[in-house]
């Protein structure tokens, strides 16, 4: 396997190292990285980030929601879900109102520039997917999409299973 490994490495770039070249989660980081550079600079000519267009995208998916199911539905915490929102809400993207079962909660949902945002926002997310794929044949992109949720979900089973 590491043999396999070395010879698919990113190269032999001075500036990583050797191991980190190799490495599964070095990789999907450097990926990452790489990736999220990319998408909020095609974001940016809309003002827009991708740490924006996540609630927006959220709520487009599955309509107005409280404030607390947003935050148990993505990966931000509350204070800076409430920093995000309150952006949105600034921009006119979104709308807050009080929840009429629950009067401590806010309901969230997306105004008609925020759904064109969120349009905008998938649009580039889907174009940037597919430059990560760019030369690969339908069934490899396939597969690089199953051996990384088969990497995620190892990394996410408790220990010792």
């Amino acid at each position: 396997m590491t043999k396999i490994i070395k010879d698919t490495a990113i190269g032999d770039a001075e500036d990583i190292h050797p191991e980190a070249a190799v490495a599964t989660g070095y990789l999907a980081n450097h990926a990452s990285r790489i990736f999220n550079r990319l998408v909020d600079s095609r974001l940016r000519n809309h003002d827009l980030s991708l740490s924006l267009i996540g609630p927006l995208l959220l709520l487009s998916w599955k309509g107005p929601m409280l404030q607390r199911d947003l935050v148990q539905h993505s990966a931000v915490k509350q204070p800076a879900m409430v920093a995000l929102l309150d952006k949105l809400e600034a921009a006119g993207m979104i709308g807050r109102a009080q929840s009429t079962s629950d009067k401590r909660a806010a309901t969230v949902e997306l105004t008609d520039s925020g759904r064109e945002a969120a349009a905008i926002g998938r649009n580039v997310l889907l174009e940037i997917n597919e430059k990560a794929v760019d030369g690969f044949a339908p069934e490899d992109a396939a597969l690089v999409v199953r051996l990384l949720s088969r990497v995620i979900a190892n990394l996410e089973a408790p220990p010792g299973t």
